[in-house]
């Protein structure tokens, strides 16, 4: 659960209409992501700014305007800088909200991130209103890292986005004691790209000192085994150990 408090009181104010429109049901896999966006890339945000109350489906949300410069292309035709609208929880004048749902988008200026948009009437959009599909990176991509892989097989796009979440989750700190920490967030998302191939991957924590981190690897690689998957091997969606 996320909550957001603010006072003394709290108020339960959004309800997501995600069991009413698959436009706001949240991707069980990860793939799922690159088939409901027009544009998929990843490139460093420069600016967010807010613009004011927009209804979406019915929902009153902050529409915010971010400019971001691409570095690398997945999916889609753009190129350089572009700008996009992305969205907040619109609170009002109550004193808080208690909110129960996926991870809210939250995007940062400086900060590097693999991004899903849509094209709309009046410009580029996150692919999902308010929930956050977006993935922060490393800062920089993969050394030697081709930029343009919107015409490549969809395996080998596979393949470059997982290394790019790979090297965000082998950059992550040593979690406090008694927490998966941060690494262990991308792990999902690995599996659902690379299947059986991602076992390399896993076995890389398990020299973790933190023991949470290495069980969090170790269910995966579990999962791996028990499904008998050889590399290549592809999960069907849901993924979860």
């Amino acid at each position: 659960m996320f909550v957001i408090r603010v006072g003394f009181v709290l108020v339960l104010l959004f309800t997501p209409p995600a069991l009413g429109s698959v436009r706001w049901v949240f991707p069980g896999n990860f793939r799922q992501r690159l088939r409901i966006s027009n544009v998929v890339v990843s490139g460093v945000i420069e600016k967010t700014t807010p613009r004011g109350i927009q209804i979406v489906d019915g929902t009153k949300l902050i529409a915010n305007v971010a400019r971001m410069r691409i570095d690398r292309l997945f999916q889609g035709n753009v190129t350089g800088r572009l700008q996009f609208t992305w969205f907040t929880l619109y609170i009002g004048a109550a004193t808080g909200v208690v909110y129960s749902g996926p991870p809210l988008a939250n995007f940062r200026p400086r900060n590097r991130y693999l991004l899903f948009l849509k094209r709309e009437t009046y410009g580029w959009v996150v692919a999902m209103p308010l929930y956050a599909l977006e993935v922060e990176l490393a800062p920089t991509p993969p050394l030697g890292s081709p930029t343009d892989l919107s015409r490549v097989l969809l395996q080998q796009r596979y393949e470059a986005i997982a290394e790019e979440l790979e090297a965000a989750a082998l950059q992550m700190p040593v979690p406090p004691p008694g927490t998966t920490g941060e690494a262990a967030t991308y792990f999902p998302a690995v599996f659902d790209l690379l299947g059986g191939c991602a076992e390399p991957f896993y076995r890389r924590f398990l020299s973790s000192p933190r023991a949470e981190l290495r069980g969090a690897a170790l269910r995966w690689l579990g999962v791996i085994g028990s499904r008998h998957m050889a590399c290549n091997t592809l999960p069907d969606p849901p993924s979860a150990p």
